[in-house]
């Protein structure tokens, strides 16, 4: 799915990454590798209120979800993880899917990645260029690794970021907090969900 729509207005583009049931689901691979996503229903709210800010302020959305087709395509992650080297974010079964209450509606884009930057080996250049993106909003999972790993290279490529600290999370508590004053030093602006709606819809009540 391609996102229809010109550039907006200030170049302001939402990212939403990897917030797919093998990520985030208590019956996902990495709960049952003991790694999980508390207050998951609290996140996806919140995703979905940038989400609907972006929409009523004109903005684009762009999710990215990891996957892979095959057992080959997971690389070196399957030694450091051994738990995805045959099963997980496999393209077309249940993990790799979105969770539910998150929907990705006709005009966003969706995007796959192999890779924990959503920009490595992807069109996420081409598709913010084409948006004329200048700024993204980034909310989603892990914080740690793929989150990170995509401010840093938004970063690397004079993009301005803002991260939703409370619309992103990881599955250790002081992981998650050291990777958000860490992208906060420079990469990134981190604010709540209630003060990032002012950058996707400023014209947005927030109650």
């Amino acid at each position: 799915m391609t996102a229809t729509g010109g550039p907006t207005g200030d170049g302001t583009v939402l990212v939403v990454i990897d917030v797919q049931n093998d990520y985030c689901h208590a019956d996902g691979v990495f709960a049952g590798a003991g790694l999980r996503v508390s207050d998951l229903d609290g996140l996806v709210s919140r995703i979905n209120i940038l989400v609907a800010a972006a929409r009523a302020g004109g903005r684009p959305v762009v999710w990215v979800r990891m996957e892979w087709d095959d057992d080959t395509a997971v690389g070196l992650l399957a030694e450091r993880s051994p738990f995805l080297a045959t099963t997980g974010l496999r393209s077309g079964t249940w993990g790799a899917e979105l969770v539910a209450g998150l929907d990705p509606i006709p005009g966003d884009t969706v995007l796959r990645k192999r890779r924990f930057s959503a920009f490595h080996d992807t069109t996420l250049d081409d598709v913010l260029a084409g948006l004329g993106a200048t700024t993204i909003v980034v909310a989603g999972v892990r914080t740690d690794f793929c989150v990170e790993s995509t401010v840093r290279d938004a970063f690397f490529r004079d993009l301005r970021v803002v991260v939703a600290s409370d619309a992103v999370a990881g599955f250790v508590d002081d992981l998650h907090r050291n990777s958000l004053r860490l992208m906060g030093t420079v990469f990134a602006d981190v604010a709540p969900t209630a003060d990032v709606v002012r950058t996707l819809a400023p014209e947005l009540p927030v109650h």
